[in-house]
C-alpha cells in the first residue's frame, strides 16, 4: 500500500476507535486537561463519533401520553388523544412536546397551552381536563420475572373556557 492509503486507513481506524470507546461508555483514557484529551473530545463531538449508543440498555424510559377530557355545554364528555392521528410524524412531534411535562417548571404552562389549543379546536367545549399519564416499563430482569408495563397518572388540571371576552 502507498503512504497515502496508510494515512487514510489510520484516520479511519482512529475514528472507529473513538466511536467504539464511546459506544462502550468508556471514559477517555487521557487526563481531562491534556491537549490530547481535548483534541480527542473535540474530534468526537465534531464528528458525532462520541455519541453514546444505548442499543442494549437494561431499561428504557417511560412512555408518555396526554388525555384530554372535553366537556360541552350540555355536560357531555368525550376523551380525546391527539396522537391517535394516522400521521406518524405528527405523533412523534406531539410525543416529543409532551416530554416537557416531565419538567416541573414547565408542567403548568404546558397544560395551559395544550388546553388552549384544544379550546381552539373544539369551540363547543366549556371545560377541558388535561391528564398526563406515563406507561412505566419495567427493567428487563423484572419483566422476565413477570412484571408488566403499567399506566399511572402524574398530572391533572381542568380549565374552563374564559367567557369574559
Amino acid at each position: 500500500m502507498k503512504r497515502k492509503q496508510w494515512c487514510w486507513l489510520a484516520i479511519a481506524l482512529l475514528h472507529l476507535l473513538v466511536a467504539a470507546l464511546s459506544a462502550a461508555h468508556l471514559q477517555v483514557i487521557f487526563p481531562r486537561r491534556t491537549l490530547l484529551a481535548q483534541a480527542w473530545q473535540g474530534y468526537g463531538a465534531y464528528t458525532g463519533a462520541s455519541n453514546i449508543f444505548s442499543f442494549f440498555a437494561p431499561e428504557i424510559g417511560d412512555e408518555i401520553a396526554v388525555i384530554y377530557t372535553v366537556v360541552d355545554r350540555n355536560g357531555k364528555q368525550m376523551a380525546v388523544r391527539l396522537e391517535n392521528n394516522a400521521n406518524h410524524e405528527r405523533n412523534t412531534r406531539l410525543i416529543n412536546i409532551y416530554g416537557f411535562f416531565s419538567v416541573d417548571e414547565a408542567r403548568e404552562l404546558m397544560a395551559q397551552s395544550c388546553a388552549s389549543y384544544m379550546f381552539s379546536q373544539i369551540p363547543q367545549a366549556v371545560l377541558i381536563r388535561v391528564v398526563v399519564v406515563y406507561r412505566a416499563i419495567p427493567p428487563m430482569q423484572d419483566y422476565r420475572n413477570g412484571q408488566r408495563p403499567r399506566w399511572y397518572s402524574s398530572f391533572s388540571r381542568a380549565y374552563r373556557r374564559n367567557t369574559d371576552s
